[in-house]
């Protein structure tokens, strides 16, 4: 018997080897400019080569994407005019895995100025769209194919309103977006019914003023929701167990001392849950934080981002690579961790990108 499980568990490490050193792909999109791409496909190999695998040209600004089913992909237009009507867009491309190829399937004026984040609803029927620029949330209908096809709601939240991003607690049932301008992260029930989105009975968490709360992410077990404020350079964790969040830490994300203007943008969990990472535009450079049990967070160190202005980046299913989105320097900076996660190191590969948005792996 103890053969057989030695057998087995000899056999278990191979496997999960043989997946971490997959090579892995990526997709980046960004602002828009003439004569280039602005969706591309990368291919990363295990010593950290990134090689172009297929380019799009999807125009007005595809500064944001998610993905469906079938091989789409939805990208916002961060644009205050569609298709020659006033608001952004949803431009909806599909990937051929045989050959790397993107075909444009659609695009659909989403009704709100500025677009900058988009989710698919969990029952997969709507798209849901942050417009930072009209300060409104979007609900788009998709066809059985899964194609956008029209806009079902559009919530204004008022002149200062600034939405920036979306998340789904699947535990709790409902939709967290946050409001950069009003401090607020709105709660939003996940029925959506006749395609109208209906409000939380705690209708939104009040954060301090001048915070400026920008992107979230929830941990695996949902009791805990980081949000990175971006104007005062802080990463907040809420208690989300309870009907009604509750603050329970705040924390700088600068290094100490650190005096200069700096806007945090971005933030990620390690695969394993044990590493919390953000990014910092100005101080150009990725924090790491410590989680422990309880979700409270302790500084682990900074890494210079590879460039400047790291507006977007993101981890590979194994927690082991990470890639930079350098908007103002134009580069694609990668990293790698070490085995716990805890250290990143810039393995000096980097790729061109004109002001490079969203960066996501998709294998």
């Amino acid at each position: 018997m103890k053969k057989l499980i030695n057998v087995l568990l000899m056999t278990l490490a191979a496997v999960i080897s043989s997946c971490d050193n997959e090579e892995k792909l990526f997709i980046v999109s960004g602002y828009s400019a003439e004569n280039q791409a602005d969706v591309k496909l990368y291919k990363l190999d295990l010593e950290g080569s990134m090689e172009l695998l297929s380019e799009f040209t999807c125009g007005e600004n595809p500064s944001f994407f998610t993905p469906g089913g079938n091989g789409l992909y939805y990208f916002v237009n961060e644009a205050d005019s569609f298709n020659n009507k006033p608001g952004g867009g949803i431009t909806t491309l599909r990937l051929d895995s045989g050959t790397n190829i993107f075909t444009k399937e659609g695009a659909l004026n989403q009704g709100g100025g500025g677009p900058c984040n988009i989710i698919m609803t969990e029952d997969k029927k709507y798209l849901l769209t942050a417009n930072y620029g009209s300060g409104s949330l979007s609900v788009v209908a998709l066809n059985d194919s899964g194609i956008p096809e029209k806009v079902t709601d559009k919530l204004f939240f008022g002149e200062k309103s600034h939405p920036h991003m979306v998340v789904f607690n699947s535990v709790r049932d409902v939709y967290y977006m946050s409001d950069l301008g009003l401090d607020r992260i709105y709660i939003f029930r996940a029925e959506i019914n006749e395609g109208i989105l209906i409000g939380y009975d705690v209708p939104f968490i009040q954060l301090e003023e001048g915070r400026g709360p920008r992107h979230m992410v929830l941990d695996k077990a949902c009791r805990n929701l980081y949000v990175i404020n971006e104007l005062n350079s802080t990463v907040s964790v809420f208690d989300i167990t309870d009907r009604s969040p509750v603050l329970k830490q705040t924390l700088s994300t600068l290094p100490e001392g650190y005096a200069e203007k700096s806007y945090c943008a971005d933030i990620h969990l390690s695969p394993s849950g044990k590493y919390l990472y953000g990014s910092n535009r100005g101080d150009n450079s990725i924090v790491t934080f410590r989680v422990a049990g309880t979700g409270l967070l302790t500084l682990e160190g900074h890494v210079s981002c590879g460039g400047d202005w790291p507006r977007n980046f993101a981890l590979d299913g194994s927690g082991k690579f990470l890639i930079v989105g350098n908007q103002r320097s134009g580069m694609i900076s990668l990293f790698t961790a070490d085995r716990k996660g805890a250290t990143m190191k810039e393995m000096g590969y980097s790729i061109p990108f004109n002001a490079p948005a969203c960066v996501r792996f998709i294998k």
